[in-house]
């Protein structure tokens, strides 16, 4: 005997009842999910910044559908296993597509599961914990997110200027940046001019500062080039690298980079992008489609700082 369906506490909207725009609407949440992402869109400072948060509203909405319709109608928590369980099977089949499964992404997903879970925990079952669990949804989200519109502003930023990649002047351009293994880094005052500070300890490792939100573009030009000084005390020159990634690298983990030794003076370093093979790999650059530039500290030993500035391309 089949097990009888329960009436859902909180009703689906009207139109759902009528399965053509049940099936259309879980194609429209679903088949963005497992389609390569244009390159136009992932460009765009806005869409792009945006693109990951729409794991919060799909799974939402698809979590209130496996609770509307179909074997698990009327039950919540089967509800709720099921959309963590789309959710991890989104991740698992983008990588079949030129994705990237991400943790991240999944976290996002839980958030639009949660949303899901209290909004039919308070309006539908009438209980106020239900509202207690979307408030503290959304203060997670909001504390996670409060990046974006900086992200965002910067990005259109970062296009203005191009190809200046980053001078450190800009209002926004601290939010561009991020650390890479607890890496100290901030922008500071001198001689007039903003740059960026990087500081390494021991036992940190490969310690150093990445941007990805800039014109991916860059078949126009051969070098780039960026103005570094030490300023660690008692050392006369400090070992760092820059790293390339294109788009392609986050499935076959290949790169390109190039290591120097920064004095105690200001001095201009380049590093070619023009027909590069990268490092491990059969295949060369796609500078197209950069996606990740990285400078780290190779000195896992000892305390060093270096300063970054003017990072442009020729």
């Amino acid at each position: 005997m089949k097990p009888q369906r329960l009436a859902p506490a909180l009703p689906a909207p009207a139109f759902l009842n009528r399965w053509p725009f049940l099936l259309g609407v879980l194609v429209f949440l679903l088949v963005p999910f497992f389609l390569p992402i244009p390159m136009a869109l992932r460009r765009h400072p806005l869409i792009g910044n945006l693109g990951d948060q729409v794991h919060v509203p799909f799974l939402m909405i698809l979590t209130l559908l496996i609770y509307w319709r179909g074997p698990l109608q009327g039950r919540l928590k089967w509800a709720i296993f099921a959309g963590m369980a789309l959710g991890g099977l989104i991740e698992l089949v983008q990588t079949l597509v030129g994705r990237t499964a991400l943790l991240e992404d999944f976290v996002l997903d839980l958030a639009g599961i949660g949303l899901a879970a209290g909004l039919v925990i308070w309006k539908g079952h009438k209980i106020r914990a239900g509202l207690g669990l979307i408030v503290v949804v959304v203060i997670t989200l909001s504390a996670q997110l409060y990046f974006l519109p900086g992200l965002i502003l910067g990005s259109y930023h970062a296009q203005k200027v191009f190809p200046l990649i980053s001078n450190f002047e800009g209002v926004y351009e601290k939010w561009l940046w991020s650390d890479t293994f607890q890496a100290r880094y901030a922008l500071v005052k001198d001689d007039g001019n903003t740059v960026l500070q990087l500081e390494s300890g021991p036992p940190s490792r490969w310690p150093g500062v990445q941007m990805r939100h800039f014109p991916n573009d860059w078949t126009d030009y051969t070098t780039l080039k960026l103005d570094v000084r030490h300023i660690t005390p008692d050392r006369e020159t400090v070992p760092f690298s820059v790293r390339l990634d294109d788009f392609q690298s986050r499935q076959d983990h290949t790169w390109v980079s190039n290591s120097f030794r920064a004095t105690t003076q200001w001095e201009t370093y380049s590093i070619p992008v023009k027909d590069r093979q990268v490092r491990n790999g059969d295949r060369f650059l796609n500078t197209q489609d950069l996606s990740y530039l990285l400078v780290f500290l190779s000195d896992k030993q000892d305390s060093t700082i270096i300063e970054i500035d003017n990072i442009r391309l020729e």
